[in-house]
Formats: structure tokens, C-alpha cells, sequence
């Protein structure tokens, strides 16, 4: 979190600077209010009014100062939490397919959610607010020496007594944060799993019993959240009463000095300030440091989790294919048990058309992930152009994949299409027309839908065969393209599919129709 502390440093000194500067104002005014009071008494009107008129300009130059000092630790919370946010974003894209999936997308957003905002309240934004109490305490004890010193010393012995409570309980306080954010994190991914089977809970009428569900994992977060909280409370009550305490010890032994003589009326006045000035900085200490004691563990699990990275790949990433694709004598397991792929062999020739088909589960799609480096395969080699593909870098340079879940996002039908590549309009219609969708030509700068709810299923499946096409690799994959398609559908998606020209194109389906089967170039079946 370091690093981000530092990137704001400006916003953040210049927040200390005003603080300081407020501390100090606040700090002085003291001094004008006993001042004011022992003039007044004494009948000296020139004197009461002048100081009357450095106390009032010493609460504006307070207040604005404090003021400034809010407006900079605003912006150096912000440029710290928005960082924070980008960097998340960053390490979740820099991930490899697999990695990314190891964890589950309820994770991914309570790093965005609980976990960021816990720590903007309870690290960045605490920081800039103990230099302000410290800054108060240094100088409020520095006058209250200027005052007196022994009243400077029974204050700040009996004031500092709370501070030692947060420290007591360190590691409840970091336990019971810890629980709330792994309980909190589980609901979300809960809400996120129910939410992307919104149709099948509607269509099931399972309504009732995953709202009984929801709430049992949110009562038990909130639980989790109550004990936080109350252990806080605790911990700030006993700091209040401690400190309210010392501050009336204090007051007692401020007016025995008032009764020996050693103080007038403005200098009993001046210490009533200055214990005021000190006793709330002093529980306000105890508060920030139990945050920042509490908010330790979740600052380590952010760092651990932007630590996280995709597994290193070799240089040579091959970007153009020159002969083909091989298998040799591939298997393939995912638990090390029972084998997927089982001396699995292929040779496709760069341009060729292949067709993948069997029955479900029999290890096609395994095979187009294994190419795609998603794993390795437990025997055998694949190989590029000759080049094992473990001496290669991400293959995604070279090969472009459409699976069987149609994905649009909500945007225009133009930045589906490219995802934010400049493509000119022509390409667009023209990819568009080939796949049967020149009704949408001229709709470019219209919306998508979450989901591409606004399109049908073919037209969906359409849509990404032609985001594919415009990415123009020399490798496409197309990973059970007529699933769930209507039969005039599912032909019209097949014949377009056999007319593309200059590519390599493998295709997994179990459905293609056999009169079109000697259009590809291979056709392996898989048991």
C-alpha cells in the first residue's frame, strides 16, 4: 500500500502542511482566550478588544486551514483508492484463462468492494488524520509546558493511558475484520453465481428458497460485521471513559493551582482549552490506530493477490503460421486419474479445415484448450510450425476462439464487433454481410444489451463469428458453433462456415451435418 502512499505524497504533505498550520492556530487561540478573559477582568477595554480581534482572525486561519487540510486528504484518499482500483483490474487481466478461472468472479469483485473500501477507510484515509492528532498532541503538550509544567505532565500522563488499549486487543481486532470480509466476499460470490442463472431460478420458481439462502449468507456477514463493530465500540468505550477521567483529574488539579495563587482566571481558562484540545485527539489516536491494526491482514491479502501473476512464457511468441498444427501421441488428464485424451494425434495443414466430433465429453474441447495452452499436456507434444509449443508464448497472437456461450457486451454494436480497434465501416458491413447480418449495416452506433439480449440467439452466434473474422488471425477456432441453434439456423451457420477461405479453421461439433462432412479437409472422431 506503500506504493500508493507515495504516488500521492504531494497531496498528501500538503494536507500535513495545513493540518499543521491549523494545529498551530488552534493551538495559540488558547493562549488569546485567557487573554481576553483576565483583560476584561482587569477593565482594560483596549487590550480585551485587541486580543478579542487576534482570537477571531486565529479561528478563521484555524478553520481554513483545517478546511485545505480535509480538501488535500480527500484527494490523496482518492488517488490512492482509484490506483488501487486500476492496479486490481490490471492483475485480474494480466492473468492467464486458467488462473483467472482458479478463482471465482465473487472474489474478483469483493477486491473491488469490501476489501478496497476497507481499506480507503481504514488505511488511507486514517493516515493523513494521525498526523493531524499527532501533530495536535505535540503541540498542545508543547504549550501546555509553556503553561505549566506540572499540569503538562499530569495531562499527559493520565491522557496517553487510552492508546494502550487498541494494542491489547491487536489480534481480536484483526480477527474479527478478517471474518467479516471472508464472510462478505462469500455472499458476493453467492449473488454473482445466482445472478448469471437469473433465468433458471425464474424459470424453476426458485425464488423463495434462494432468498431463504441469500439471507442466511448475508445475516452471516452482517453477524460478522456486528462483531466488528461491537469489539470497536468496546474498545472506544473504555477509551472514552479513561479519557474523561484523566481529563477531570487534570481539571481538579488545574483549579487547586487556581486556589494556591499560580493560576489566574485566563490561565485555569488556557488549560481548560488545552485539556479540551488534547483529550479528544488522544481518543480520536486510540480509534485510528485499532483501524489501522484491524485493516493489517486485509492490506497483506490485497498485496498477496496483485503479487499474483500469469505463469512465465518463453519468448517467440509466433504470430504467422507457415506449415501447420500437430499432435503426437497426446494424453491428457485433468486429475491425474482418468485420462481425457489418450495418444491423440493430429497433423492440419496450414488452410485446411478440420472438424472435431464425438460425443460429449469424449475430449474435444480438451484438445482445443491444450493448443491453447490452457494446460499441458501430460503426454505426448503439440507442436506450430514444428516448434513444441512450450517453447512458444501465449498462443492467442496466432489463434482466435469462439465458443459454444455467445459473448456480447454492453456497448455499440460497433465496439463488439472490434473491441476498441479501429476498423473502417466497410470492413464492418462487408464481415457483416458474409455472415447474413447486412440488416444491421447501418445500425453500427446502436446498443447491445447486456448480453446481446436485444439480438437472437443465431444473431448472436453471427455477431461473434464476424468479431472473429475481423481480428483476422490465421488460426479459428470455433468450439460448438450450432449448439442450441434452430436446424435453418444451424445450416446457414454451417454454410458459412465452410466458405471461409485462408484461414486454418477447426471446428469441435458433434452436430454437423454428415452431407457436408467432405468439405473439411479432416474429420476426427473422438470416443
Amino acid at each position: 500500500m506503500k506504493t500508493y502512499e507515495n504516488a500521492n505524497r504531494r497531496c498528501y504533505f500538503a494536507a500535513l502542511v495545513c493540518t499543521l498550520l491549523s494545529s498551530v492556530f488552534a493551538v495559540e487561540l488558547q493562549f488569546y482566550k485567557g487573554a481576553v478573559l483576565d483583560f476584561a477582568l482587569a477593565g482594560q477595554l483596549r487590550e480585551t478588544v485587541r486580543s478579542a480581534l487576534l482570537l477571531i482572525s486565529f479561528i478563521g486561519l484555524e478553520v481554513g486551514g483545517y478546511y485545505l487540510f480535509q480538501r488535500l486528504s480527500d484527494r490523496f484518499v482518492i488517488g490512492c483508492i482509484s490506483q488501487l482500483r486500476r492496479d486490481i483490474f490490471d492483475s485480474i487481466l494480466a492473468r492467464d484463462y486458467v488462473s483467472y478461472k482458479n478463482r471465482l468472479q465473487g472474489e474478483y469483485l469483493a477486491k473491488f468492494t469490501a476489501d478496497a473500501e476497507t481499506i480507503r477507510d481504514r488505511r488511507f484515509r486514517m493516515k493523513p488524520y494521525l498526523w493531524e492528532i499527532l501533530f495536535k498532541i505535540a503541540l498542545v503538550s508543547a504549550a501546555l509546558f509553556r503553561l505549566d509544567w506540572r499540569v503538562a505532565i499530569l495531562t499527559i500522563a493520565l491522557l496517553t493511558t487510552p492508546l494502550y488499549i487498541p494494542k491489547l486487543i491487536e489480534k481480536r481486532l484483526q480477527k474479527a475484520q478478517s471474518a467479516y470480509l471472508a464472510a462478505m466476499e462469500e455472499c458476493l460470490t453467492k449473488i454473482t453465481d445466482w445472478l448469471s442463472g437469473f433465468e433458471i431460478l425464474k424459470n424453476f420458481s426458485a425464488e423463495d428458497p434462494i432468498r431463504v439462502r441469500f439471507r442466511a449468507a448475508n445475516d452471516d456477514a452482517m453477524d460478522k460485521l456486528r462483531r466488528d463493530t461491537r469489539l470497536g465500540a468496546v474498545s472506544q468505550l473504555i477509551t472514552t471513559l479513561m479519557s474523561y477521567v484523566s481529563y477531570y483529574l487534570v481539571l481538579v488539579a488545574a483549579g487547586w493551582l487556581v486556589l494556591k495563587g499560580d493560576f489566574s482566571a485566563g490561565d485555569f481558562f488556557i488549560a481548560i482549552g488545552m485539556i479540551d484540545q488534547l483529550s479528544w485527539p488522544l481518543i480520536s489516536l486510540a480509534n485510528i490506530l485499532r483501524q489501522l491494526i484491524a485493516v493489517k491482514p486485509v492490506c497483506r491479502r490485497m498485496e498477496e493477490f496483485l503479487a499474483e501473476s500469469a505463469p512465465e512464457q518463453t519468448a517467440g511468441t509466433l504470430r504467422e503460421l507457415h506449415s501447420g498444427i500437430r499432435f503426437r501421441n497426446v494424453d491428457f488428464s485433468y486429475d491425474g486419474q482418468r485420462e481425457i485424451l489418450k495418444s491423440f494425434s493430429l497433423s492440419l495443414k496450414k488452410g485446411q479445415k478440420c472438424l472435431l466430433r464425438g460425443p460429449s465429453g469424449c475430449g474435444k474441447t480438451t484438445a482445443v484448450n491444450l493448443l491453447l495452452r490452457y494446460h499441458s499436456p501430460t503426454g505426448g507434444s503439440i507442436e506450430l510450425d514444428g516448434v513444441p509449443i512450450e517453447q512458444l508464448g501465449s498462443t492467442y497472437g496466432l489463434m482466435t476462439v469462439v465458443r459454444q456461450e455467445a459473448v456480447l457486451f454492453r456497448d455499440t454494436l460497433r465496439s463488439n464487433l472490434t473491441l476498441y480497434r479501429p476498423v473502417p465501416d466497410e470492413r464492418l458491413r462487408e464481415v457483416l454481410t458474409g455472415v447474413g447480418l447486412s440488416r444491421l449495416c447501418e445500425s453500427l452506433d446502436e446498443p447491445v444489451a447486456e448480453g446481446g439480449a436485444n439480438f437472437s440467439g443465431g444473431e448472436r452466434k453471427r455477431l461473434c463469428l464476424a468479431r472473429a473474422l475481423l481480428r483476422d488471425t490465421e488460426v479459428l477456432i470455433l468450439d460448438e458453433p450450432l449448439a442450441n441453434l434452430d436446424d435453418a439456423t444451424a445450416e446457414r451457420i454451417e454454410d458459412l462456415l465452410l466458405s471461409i477461405r485462408d484461414k486454418t479453421v477447426i471446428v469441435v461439433s458433434h452436430q454437423f451435418t454428415e452431407s457436408k462432412l467432405p468439405a473439411f479437409d479432416q474429420v476426427v472422431t473422438l470416443h
